[in-house]
């Protein structure tokens, strides 16, 4: 399939409203090019609304790491544990886990590791770049990521982490109790270890963000339509038509930033992907008596992040398997309130709103980045698993570039979606 003539301007369809829809669509706008985004649902008020608003630029680490198998059965049979696996969903995601597993070897983390890297580097400045252009620096924090330890057997996890983060040249900070302290002096001093990433930054409420996207997207020409896409056709002039609620809509190239949604259009151009959804959940919470926090704090050992936003206090949890339509079950977060008010004397009880989003997960923690190898009208952006509010923007910069023509600035191939056409190999 011939790649498209990028001599003018293009028409340019994003389905999805997310964090990547919105930065691929003001990328491509800051180009010259006529964008429409495509949603059901309003900007950014899927599963970029959630989360903990964290910018981690040293998160190299994939999910799948040496020693995952032997934590299957806990996923399956304990009801407390953060990483969840419905039963009733097993049959469905077994294909995905079993690829997830084998991505736990060495080589595979490796990879993962060397292909994160290049997308981490770039992720910060990308927000700063876009932010200024929306005119919402404000909403940037340069706070760092702060991850605490209540034991040492609890820091001791994070060997491989930190042992990749030497190799790939990340900086961070090993932290001692007086000086985990005076970074947070208003937590409990119940911490023996800190891992501190002080390249790291944050969001003070990720929705401020994404209105102040929508507003500058629009305000610059582009177009937001507010309808579900049904179907994907190649037209014989080259161009694409989106089949939509009222009507078709043709564009000359189309970009799929629909997240945990983006498989059925993967379809739809007749490439397979392997992708599934990865709930997690947010209790906002009254601080109460609770004093200032400076940033988002990661409690491994509990399985948690609290955050400071404009709400109030942001709990996230759980790594749940359930597909992208079963109910939510809050019980689990819930049951981490008092673990909360533990590690912050004087946060309350008072819950304000429970939420649950969708990650989209593939099993080798990469996203999904570059055009379809079976129509190359269409450009993939999806599958950034935990890391979506981080590499959003340079995700839109990348898409901007494909566009464009231009070598891009990151190598893509380990982001092809072919690369998951023979299970257990690359292409």
């Amino acid at each position: 399939m011939p790649v498209p003539n990028r001599k003018h301007p293009r028409s340019i369809g994003v389905i999805g409203a997310g964090i990547v829809g919105l930065s691929s669509a003001l990328y491509l706008q800051k180009d010259g090019h006529r964008v429409q985004i495509i949603d059901y649902r309003q900007p950014g008020s899927a599963t970029s609304f959630g989360n903990a608003g964290a910018i981690v630029t040293s998160a190299i680490e994939p999910t799948s790491t040496p020693g995952v198998l032997r934590d299957i059965p806990r996923y399956l049979l304990d009801q407390t544990s953060a990483v969840r696996v419905k039963w009733s969903y097993l049959p469905r995601v077994a294909p995905w886990l079993l690829r997830f597993i084998l991505e736990s070897r060495p080589a595979r983390v490796h990879h993962a590791a060397v292909s994160l890297k290049p997308l981490l580097a770039q992720a910060y400045a990308a927000h700063l770049e876009l932010a200024g252009l929306a005119g919402t620096c404000d909403v940037l924090r340069p706070t760092g990521w702060l991850k605490l330890f209540r034991s040492e057997r609890g820091f001791a996890t994070t060997a491989l982490q930190r042992r990749l983060m030497d190799m790939h040249a990340i900086r961070y900070e090993v932290l001692e109790p007086d000086e985990i302290h005076q970074l947070e002096p208003h937590l409990a001093r119940i911490f023996v270890k800190g891992l501190y990433h002080g390249d790291s930054a944050s969001i003070k409420l990720p929705k401020r963000l994404l209105e102040g996207y929508a507003r500058t997207f629009l305000r610059s020409g582009g177009e937001f339509i507010q309808e579900e896409v049904q179907s994907l056709h190649l037209l014989e002039d080259g161009r694409v038509a989106l089949r939509c609620d009222l009507g078709m809509r043709v564009f000359d190239e189309v970009v799929i930033a629909t997240g945990a949604w983006s498989k059925r259009f993967c379809q739809m151009a007749g490439d397979k992907v392997v992708l599934d959804t990865e709930r997690g959940y947010h209790l906002n919470i009254e601080p109460g008596d609770a004093r200032e926090i400076r940033r988002p704090l990661c409690f491994p050992e509990d399985s948690f992040v609290i955050a400071p936003t404009d709400e109030g206090i942001r709990l996230t949890s759980g790594e749940e398997f359930a597909g992208l339509d079963a109910e939510p079950d809050f019980s689990r977060i819930r049951q981490l309130l008092p673990k909360a008010r533990e590690v912050l004397p004087g946060l309350s009880d008072r819950v304000t709103r429970e939420w649950m989003g969708r990650r989209p997960s593939t099993p080798d923690s990469l996203p999904v980045i570059g055009r379809s190898p079976r129509v190359a009208q269409v450009i993939y952006a999806f599958g950034h698993h935990h890391l979506g509010m981080t590499l959003g923007p340079v995700t839109g910069r990348i898409v901007a570039e494909i566009v464009r023509g231009d070598q891009p600035s990151i190598e893509l191939t380990p982001y092809a979606i072919d690369r998951f056409r023979l299970f257990g190999r690359r292409s």
